[in-house]
């Protein structure tokens, strides 16, 4: 009940109600722990151990299923109504309908934990199905950080279903020693919840530390030369060189004129085409012209931030675009959201701040 109340304070204190699904997936989570607990310390009493394990169980699943940068959250809230609907609803039938022995409550509690497993490995595979129709996601910019973020979620979800048969072989020892191994699960699903919750508020992976996560996050959007160029071990002289497009894109912002092009850069920075487009491909991850339209799109986020009532169509032409399409486009494979979309989030990200 702590844990749970900590996070849900934690998180109500951080962010407030900032009404984005993300949020309410968050709150689903230690909101529903708190209740399935609380009607069983009231209705079953004593309120045996393996109850409130099974109630953790069912708050962990909702985190387990949340969501990646990259994925829409609408899919998942619905996956945490259906996790938190079957589990209560089972386990209510446990404790109000038949409450009199202590083997039928065992029994009930561990059925209703094998129907969370259920619904759960439905859920995990339609997000996997869901994952592997959009092939464009593969070819983003940003997919080797979403690919980052799919095994996180596989890896945390797989020691989350080993808590569970944990869980379902421990409620069928009998005596002390199934007690006893009910607690030791407590512990383990206590210690996997805070992990979820800190991975869906902080957006990390945890599985390598802050700063190597950051350095790939810069890798992958461009940024290198505060990250990678200080630690490249690749050709001095394609360092030098990418260090004097960045230069150039940050000072002159030549993407600004839809007409910029490869040879433009090229005369710019003194090196052939040739060199100049293996520098970026390696260095940024990026063609040219995704390179390109990587920081027309950071320019028109900046306009909307300037001015967040300014029209779509204003801002791919002061950021270079030569159509509203081609911004969208490009908008989305940098962002993962529509300039709309995008839009709209950062809109009541900051009407929730002020």
């Amino acid at each position: 009940m702590l844990e749970l109340s900590f996070f849900l304070i934690y998180d109500l204190l951080k962010n407030h109600v900032s009404g984005t699904p993300r949020f309410w997936i968050r709150i689903i989570s230690a909101f529903s722990g708190i209740l399935f607990i609380t009607i069983d310390l009231i209705l079953a009493r004593p309120c045996p151990k393996d109850m409130v394990v099974a109630d953790m169980l069912f708050a962990a699943a909702v985190l387990a299923m949340y969501p990646c940068s990259f994925e829409k959250p609408v899919p998942a809230l619905k996956t945490s109504f259906a996790i938190v609907l079957s589990g209560g609803l089972a386990i209510l039938y446990g404790i109000i309908l038949r409450s009199g022995k202590a083997s039928f409550r065992a029994q009930a509690t561990a059925s209703a934990v094998a129907l969370m497993i259920v619904v759960f490995i439905s859920c995990f595979a339609l997000t996997a199905a869901r994952r592997f129709k959009g092939i464009r996601l593969f070819f983003r910019s940003m997919a080797v950080w979403h690919s980052m973020e799919d095994y996180s979620r596989f890896l945390y979800s797989m020691g989350f279903l080993g808590i569970c048969v944990f869980f379902m072989c421990s409620v069928s020892v009998p005596g002390d020693a199934g007690q006893v191994l009910v607690l030791i699960c407590g512990g383990f699903i206590a210690v996997m919840y805070a992990l979820l919750y800190m991975k869906a508020i902080s957006g990390r992976t945890f599985l390598m530390d802050k700063d190597t996560e950051e350095r790939v996050k810069d890798i992958i959007k461009g940024n290198l030369r505060t990250s990678y160029i200080d630690k490249a071990e690749e050709d001095r002289k394609m360092n030098n060189l990418y260090r004097k497009i960045m230069d150039y894109m940050t000072e002159d912002q030549p993407y600004l004129d839809p007409s910029f092009c490869m040879n433009d850069l090229a005369e710019k920075v003194y090196s052939n085409k040739l060199y100049l487009s293996r520098t970026i491909n390696i260095l940024s991850g990026r063609n040219f012209r995704q390179f390109v339209n990587y920081h027309r799109v950071q320019y028109a986020m900046g306009l909307f931030r300037k001015d967040p009532r300014m029209k779509v169509g204003e801002a791919a032409t002061l950021s270079g675009f030569n159509s509203g399409v081609s911004f969208n486009m490009a908008f989305k494979v940098n962002t993962g959201k529509t300039p709309s979309e995008w839009l709209q989030e950062y809109v009541m990200e900051t009407r929730d701040r002020l």
